[in-house]
């Protein structure tokens, strides 16, 4: 049975950032968000240090709930700790993604036109638009039939609940599945 870790949005509200685990092999991340004003972590994404610290290589695929910095804010950081999955998000916010992480980028990282270019044109290739109300499969290495889909949550535009729904192995008569929903 699968089971969540919080790397962040656990004492406070900033930082959101899930780890659904299916199994010892594959895993998906729902939002990869920065920590904010006093709910920096002392450990970890605060302001000085923005690296992902948990390991990554079981991660398949990463979720955006909506595109607010508490929601994306670590993700250039996640690209270069090595991840190279999709990135799966509503059409709109696929819009908006790229934009703020270039705002975020210039503000708080460097100017340096040449890399902000290259982080932006990684997340445009990982990009996966998703259209509302409609199952999408994820890719796992031998684990669990999983899907995504998203649901309008009206938060901000493109703002979107997520359901992932994993296939119980071995299951009886009855419900076939897990549904786990974030709300981001």
């Amino acid at each position: 049975m699968f089971r969540i870790k919080h790397h962040g949005a656990v004492t406070g509200v900033t930082g959101s950032c899930h780890q659904l685990i299916l199994d010892d092999d594959n895993s998906l991340l729902v939002d990869i968000g920065l920590f904010q004003g006093a709910e920096t972590s002392g450990k970890g994404a605060d302001a000085d240090r923005l690296a992902i610290e948990f390991d990554i290589t079981d991660v398949r695929a990463l979720v955006i709930t909506h595109v607010h910095i508490d929601h994306v804010g670590r993700l250039p950081y996640l690209l270069a700790a090595g991840f190279d999955g999709p990135i799966y998000c509503s059409k709109p916010s696929a819009e908006l993604l790229p934009l703020v992480i270039e705002d975020t980028l210039k503000v708080g990282v460097t100017r340096d036109r040449q890399l902000i270019e290259k982080c932006l044109q990684r997340i445009r290739t990982q990009l996966v638009p998703l259209e509302y109300i409609q199952w999408q499969p994820l890719a796992t290495k031998g684990g669990p039939q999983t899907w995504l889909r998203l649901s309008p949550a009206g938060h901000i535009l493109g703002s979107a609940y997520v359901t992932v729904r994993v296939n119980k192995s071995g299951a009886g008569q009855g419900n076939k599945y897990w549904d786990v929903v974030f709300s981001g």
